[in-house]
């Protein structure tokens, strides 16, 4: 292939992703852009989320992403964020569900410090008694406050009822019990045996070509121990029989949620899910939900619908607040909404408006160089080729009101969610399993 041809092949991807190997043997994706003096990496611990806290320190995954930064090396805490903030360096770490993750952004004059920073947190976290006993409380305040919130009550509520025995039941942000247990030899021991180069995954993106960017992962990653394998977790057995659970509590508006089984992001009808989600709720206003239940019936301020996608469960969420007088009429025009899609075809305009929205808005995903590695860790960790975000306007394209109704069919098999509950105040009459107490936070 000529420079030329090359260059113009180039133009037309999305992201210029690279792949590449550092020189002391890690894989990592690239994305090399000049336009700022901007570096980016983002990385993971494949495997090493929430899902492996021990069943009584649930939140040790949690207080560690808030540690690792408080303090390490030869800096102690108040030391180690005078360096981020002087030198305007972004150095976060998170713990999801499945894995545990971290980011760091800097100016490419500053990238040896950053590194250095950023090697240290990795390989010689300090968690000094006070920084670590400070962000303990700080997760438990935020616990108690949130119990307050309808919404963060229902989302409780549906993971104990729909994933059940599942690890993915527990509070990946930790439960009061279990943050107190947490001591710093736990903290020291998970990065022991979780932080290893057999479950690493890393993008990179910025003012750098694709060498520099391995001889910083080197830098970073290369002393880590091989580690073993990723250990198996079963997928989620949703419901086999529709639940209905609510959390009674007294207040002006209560928080619906509604769960259905869906499909993962490597599945052939993929595009046509997002496709489907932005007309019935993704859209906002211009979806069937919005114009439906708020605009006409005036049910709601707000509902949608969002798919989601984790290593072990793949499902579909409506979720919507209303007064408790509107619940049941709300939820019987949203099961008319969603037997609508089952069997009529979508309006030719909505769907040629859905599809425009999808496309155009693809780019403003990457407005940042942050994002670009950001981009690239999520897709490997969904174990999609480089080449997915290049092949996206042709899928989306590609997308009939023929798919739109088959997949609406495969999602709402029945129209009835294999999971509702409720958080605020629920008329007896609606057929509810009340609950006095939720877990997952005490």
């Amino acid at each position: 292939m000529t420079a030329t041809a090359q260059q113009s092949h180039a133009n037309d991807r999305v992201l210029n992703i690279e792949s590449s190997t550092s020189p002391k043997g890690i894989e990592f994706w690239h994305v090399e852009d000049r336009n700022l003096p901007i570096l980016t990496l983002h990385f993971a611990f494949k495997g090493a989320g929430a899902i492996n806290d021990p069943d009584d320190k649930i939140g040790l995954g949690q207080l560690l992403s808030n540690t690792l930064d408080e303090g390490a090396g030869d800096r102690d805490a108040e030391t180690f964020q005078e360096a981020l903030d002087d030198h305007a360096i972004d150095l976060s770490f998170s713990n999801s569900r499945d894995h545990f993750s971290g980011k760091i952004r800097t100016l490419k004059r500053h990238a040896p410090l950053a590194f250095e920073l950023l090697t240290d947190a990795i390989h010689k976290p300090l968690f000094e008694d006070e920084a670590v006993e400070r962000m303990r409380q700080a997760n438990i305040t935020r616990i108690k406050s949130s119990q307050s919130k309808p919404e963060w009550m229902a989302s409780r509520l549906m993971n104990d009822i729909y994933f059940g025995d599942h690890p993915y039941a527990r509070n990946s942000g930790g439960t009061i019990s279990g943050l107190n247990a947490v001591t710093t030899d736990d903290l020291h021991d998970f990065v022991k045996n979780n932080f290893t180069k057999q479950n690493l995954v890393v993008s990179t993106a910025g003012d750098m070509n694709v060498d520099e960017a391995g001889l910083y992962i080197d830098q970073v990653f290369a002393s880590l121990p091989n580690g073993d394998m990723i250990k198996d977790i079963d997928n989620v057995v949703p419901p086999q029989a529709p639940l209905k659970k609510a959390f009674q509590k007294n207040s002006p508006q209560s928080v619906v949620q509604m769960v259905w089984p869906a499909f993962s992001k490597n599945d052939t009808d993929y595009h046509a899910l997002r496709v489907m989600n932005h007309i019935l709720g993704g859209g906002g206003f211009s979806s069937y939900l919005m114009e439906e239940v708020r605009e006409k019936q005036g049910l709601t301020y707000g509902i949608y619908s969002q798919p989601a996608h984790l290593d072990h469960a793949d499902y579909l969420i409506i979720q919507s607040a209303t007064s408790p007088e509107n619940i049941a009429p709300m939820t019987d025009s949203i099961s008319g909404i969603l037997t609508m899609m089952k069997n009529e075809s979508v309006d030719a305009d909505l769907l040629a408006h859905a599809k425009s929205y999808l496309i155009g808005s693809l780019p403003m995903r990457f407005a940042s160089t942050l994002s670009l590695s950001g981009a690239g860790l999520r897709m490997q960790l969904d174990g999609r080729s480089m080449d997915a975000l290049d092949v996206w306007t042709d899928k989306i394209n590609a997308v009939t009101a023929d798919d739109i109704m088959r997949v609406s069919n495969r999602i709402f098999t029945s129209v009835e969610p294999s999971a509702t509950v409720i958080a605020g105040a629920v008329p007896n009459d609606l057929g509810f399993d009340i609950v006095d107490q939720i877990s997952g936070i005490e």
